[in-house]
């Protein structure tokens, strides 16, 4: 036996074993992908849940919003009349003295 079929050997050898490792390297692989990808569809599926909690609260909070709003405008709305009022009523009373 000459050295270059001892080393055809050897190499054929390590590539088989390679070739095995990677194998169930891949296998390894492809459980733990179907693994997250079934964490993810779980996750995707709890966000859905929770995104309709928070479109309700979204929803709350504009309805406050606007009636502090209008609330607000009333206010605002019936001081600036009191105001007017008041300054037209001392233009009555300086035209009268």
């Amino acid at each position: 036996m000459d050295s270059n079929n001892f080393f055809q050997i050897v190499i054929y050898t390590l590539c088989s074993i390679s070739l095995i490792a990677l194998i169930f390297l891949f296998i390894k692989l492809i459980i733990t992908l179907n693994k997250v990808d079934k964490l993810i569809d779980d996750i995707s599926e709890k966000s859905k849940k929770i995104d309709g909690a928070f479109n309700l609260v979204d929803r709350v909070t504009d309805t406050v919003a606007s009636v502090s709003d209008k609330f607000t405008g009333l206010i605002f709305n019936a001081i600036t009349g009191l105001t007017n009022k008041v300054k037209k009523k001392k233009g009555r009373d300086d035209e009268d003295e």
